[in-house]
């Protein structure tokens, strides 16, 4: 993979599948469970949201 295909925070994740980040936070556990988000650490406990765009893409096509 390439670090262009990481997309990193919900506002990125939600602009590439077209969506809201509402919506697309509405299926965050669905994403969780099945491996195509995942969280990083970063200074002082905190997260950020990740995801690879070609798990999304396949994510995104099973789901239409």
């Amino acid at each position: 993979m390439v670090a262009s295909d990481l997309l990193i925070g919900w506002k990125q994740i939600a602009q590439f599948l077209g969506v809201s980040e509402r919506s697309i936070r509405g299926y965050r556990g669905h994403l969780l469970n099945a491996g195509h988000i995942f969280y990083r650490r970063r200074r002082f406990g905190k997260r950020s949201v990740c995801a690879w765009s070609s798990d999304l893409r396949e994510w995104s096509k099973r789901r239409a």
